[in-house]
């Protein structure tokens, strides 16, 4: 995953960049938009391709290609689709959210609030809730007792099977943030400890109902999108204890109300928050940093890029704003492994946007 972020922004910070250029000043937002997807659509043989865009107040709704082929159901704003783990960035939002209720400094330990048996392994004691949610813990990316044979690897791994692995595991951090789903579903299962309410509940009760992403209207009738493995169709992912890693499912629609209120939250409770949740604390490279649960890109002279994006064996997603410019992109695509694609295209568009 981290080899990947260096080389998508890459891709944002270098390569892209003469293309845009040279088109900013001819093409419309709009023509640069269907004429890259319908490209990517083709180039890549993809069952579909999906982008949500956010600007100057206006939301615009793109589609390429089908959310269920077999049917010829394009996608829309009300389309569901598995955002994967752009899911860790709302679980950091409601962990943050919990401890400052809690009084819960995120530079705590998290051993005093791990069961009894768990607290035996004081190999977990340097690990805070902040290495945790920017991935410095030294927890490996999965736990050496999950299978990954088949193709819903996450969704027989128990809380039980957790606990096991977190009572001999010794973590090796290193300084540096090295991406972690077991981290991001761990700081979820204490989330969950902590406020004696289950995820579902949790991601309702600080996000889905405060941020106002509940369709709604002429949104009511949220359809599913299929996703693919190859040419295999896919059911949805549960995901069972790591749910907080990558369980979320939403449309279009509600990521784009998501992205427009982290971009401008309206209490001073979320607002508290949200700042929190993007300042600065680790670096990647000169000019990408992790807050807690986003990626940044900051460049000299320009606002600072905020994204995350998310990979199941059926779906490929971008999430992208800017809070400074209200500005946002999501981009979906129906196929496993297909972040070339979502990520750059995400990155091509907002980068038009501020070319604007």
């Amino acid at each position: 995953m981290q080899g990947f972020i260096f080389f998508i922004c890459c891709v944002f910070l270098c390569c892209s960049g003469k293309a845009q250029t040279k088109t900013a000043s001819t093409n419309t937002l709009s023509d640069f938009i269907r004429g890259k997807g319908d490209s990517l659509l083709k180039s890549h043989a993809l069952p579909g391709l999906f982008v949500g865009v956010l600007n100057k107040g206006e939301r615009q709704y793109f589609n390429f290609g089908y959310a269920v082929p077999d049917e010829k159901v394009p996608f829309d704003s009300a389309t569901l689709f598995e955002a994967g783990s752009i899911t860790k960035t709302f679980t950091a939002y409601i962990v943050e959210a919990i401890l400052q209720e809690k009084g819960i400094a995120d530079t705590a330990s998290i051993l005093p609030y791990l069961p009894d048996s768990v607290q035996k392994n004081n190999a977990l004691a340097p690990v805070s809730f902040l290495s945790l949610l920017n991935h410095t813990s030294g927890l490996p990316r999965l736990p050496d007792n999950i299978s990954l044979e088949g193709l819903a690897p996450y969704d027989s791994y128990t809380e039980k099977d957790l606990y096991a692995y977190l009572k001999r595991v010794n973590p090796k951090p290193d300084g540096k943030s090295n991406y972690s789903n077991l981290g991001m579903g761990l700081i979820g299962v204490l989330a969950q400890r902590i406020s004696g309410k289950d995820f579902t509940t949790l991601l309702d009760g600080y996000v889905l109902m405060p941020f106002a992403m509940k369709a709604s209207d002429g949104l009511s009738q949220i359809k599913k999108s299929q996703g693919y493995f190859n040419d295999e169709k896919l059911p949805y992912w549960k995901m069972n204890v790591l749910a907080p890693a990558g369980s979320l499912q939403c449309t279009a629609h509600e990521m784009l109300s998501y992205l427009q209120y982290m971009s401008n939250p309206r209490g001073p409770k979320e607002k508290s928050i949200i700042k929190t949740l993007l300042q600065p604390t680790a670096t990647l490279s000169p000019v990408i940093f992790i807050g807690r649960g986003w990626h940044a890109i900051e460049t000299k002279n320009k606002p600072v890029i905020y994204w995350h994006n998310g990979g199941t064996y059926g779906f490929s997603t971008f999430a992208t704003f800017i809070k400074e410019t209200e500005q946002a992109v999501i981009v979906v695509v129906n196929r496993f492994n297909a972040n070339t694609v979502s990520d750059s295209f995400g990155f091509a568009i907002m980068k038009k946007m501020l070319a604007e």
